[in-house]
């Protein structure tokens, strides 16, 4: 597989799971703030702007965008073990997703679970160094 198709596979699991990232995202932020919020919206797009970036492989973008989230989290007064909790979440139902679905073919559920444990192993350095 050259690095090219690689890269595109990358970009296509980020695009089908883009909306369930968003749902489990929004769900969690909405019932920490008793419903749709200016502010659940706000931690909702920087928490899919990391898990997008992460998808991708785009290390330093989801490091940054964590530090944000953290940041803005803290401020709400939510903590990481919150974060942790909703990353877990996704991470788990992409896997069941993948497993389930394979998406196409066998290469292309080797590539999507390949790039969920890529991106899972990156979210683990970037908490780990906060």
């Amino acid at each position: 597989m050259r690095v090219s198709t690689l890269q595109t596979e990358k970009r296509e699991i980020s695009r089908w799971s883009e909306p369930l990232v968003a749902d489990d995202v929004y769900h969690a932020y909405e019932a920490c703030f008793g419903g749709k919020t200016d502010f659940s919206e706000f931690l909702g797009r920087q928490h899919c702007r990391m898990w997008r970036s992460l998808l991708e492989g785009e290390a330093q973008h989801a490091r940054l965008a964590r530090r944000e989230l953290v940041r803005f989290a803290g401020n709400a007064g939510l903590g990481e073990d919150l974060l942790n909790a909703i990353d877990m979440k996704i991470f788990n139902n992409l896997l069941e997703i993948i497993l389930r679905r394979g998406f196409g073919s066998r290469d292309s559920a080797r590539v999507d679970g390949m790039t969920l444990v890529h991106a899972a192993s990156t979210l683990g350095e970037i908490r780990k160094a906060a």
